[in-house]
């Protein structure tokens, strides 16, 4: 275990095979007007911790692109938040393969309390594209391999088979350079924050968010002009993203 200076705080690290584990504080950052941890900071969190864990495991979306001529893209996103963090509130990140077969892998990402109580749970899903070819690639084929160790997941986690029709326009936004990832497409966060956005601080505040489950089903540019549309169905609130008639997220959103 090594210690970190963050924050003014002493944390610390630890990495057990192939799993990350850090503790950290919220930072004023990723805190919504509320002074808690945010739909979109939450988003950015399980993305640094994901990462970070592939990092070290030199199958990184960086460290693909050099070596095979691929990048990962996210397929899935499903988060469950138990209990919104507070501002400064300390808390422990834990990231973690939980499956890998044929051309998917599925990575856990878990932030908990100090008396060890899950507070956000994530699961995604991703694939390997390869570049040159735009097509799906084994993962196998991208140093994902037998001797790779997959944790058992703590929570069992289904995705939603989001299949949205009816839907109305109710804002549009326009991709600018900041949206944009190293691979030139609308970072996955940036769909996250043009949805959180429809939303005003006063709705959020009297019943926040307590599971959002995404697909990401295309890709977008900058200087691209997105729709944002919305209906609501059995208590969950739906959204797709959409140039033209395209469709590149869909997203369902419970509430408390």
């Amino acid at each position: 275990m090594k210690k970190l200076l963050f924050c003014g705080m002493i944390l610390s690290e630890r990495r057990d095979m192939m799993k990350l584990k850090k503790e950290a504080v919220i930072a004023a950052s990723i805190c919504d007007s509320n002074v808690k941890l945010g739909v979109k900071g939450t988003f950015d969190l399980v993305q640094d911790y994901l990462t970070e864990m592939m990092g070290d495991l030199g199958i990184d979306g960086v460290s693909l692109r050099k070596k095979y001529g691929c990048v990962w893209i996210f397929t899935r996103n499903r988060i469950e938040i138990d209990r919104e963090f507070v501002w400064k509130e300390r808390y422990t990140a834990e990231s973690f393969i939980s499956s890998a077969k044929g051309a998917k892998m599925t990575v856990d990402t878990i932030l908990k309390d100090e008396q060890g109580n899950t507070c956000v749970y994530s699961r995604i899903e991703m694939c390997a594209l390869d570049l040159s070819t735009q097509k799906i690639r084994r993962i196998r084929d991208v140093g994902i391999t037998s001797d790779t160790h997959v944790e058992a997941p703590e929570r069992e986690i289904s995705f939603s088979r989001l299949k949205h029709e009816g839907l109305s326009e109710i804002d549009t936004v326009l991709v600018k350079s900041g949206d944009i990832d190293f691979v030139q497409h609308t970072n996955n966060v940036s769909y996250i924050r043009f949805i959180m956005n429809t939303y005003t601080v006063k709705e959020l505040r009297e019943r926040p968010v307590k599971a959002i489950e995404v697909r990401y089903a295309g890709q977008t540019h900058e200087g691209d002009t997105l729709s944002i549309r919305k209906a609501e169905q059995d208590g969950k609130e739906l959204f797709d993203v959409a140039l033209g008639d395209t469709v590149a997220v869909e997203c369902e959103i419970v509430r408390s």
